[in-house]
């Protein structure tokens, strides 16, 4: 989710403000689960170091415009 707002400075300049939220709801996310059979955690998940199975995160930035 990103909300954004834009503010004119003059007549050529503008500055945007915006905040981002990945994963808004916080929902789990698995990228694989553990296959081996002679394992005690078969079939469970595998926590993943990819950003796209990443909790819950905010990124907030600006753009200056002329």
């Amino acid at each position: 989710m990103r909300v954004q707002q834009r503010v004119r400075i003059g007549n050529r300049a503008s500055l945007s403000g915006f905040a981002e939220v990945f994963n808004l709801f916080n929902n789990d996310n698995f990228g694989a689960y553990n296959l081996t059979e002679t394992s005690p955690t078969f079939g469970q998940p595998i926590a993943s170091p990819n950003l796209s199975y990443a909790a819950r995160t905010v990124q907030l930035g600006f753009r200056f415009q002329f």
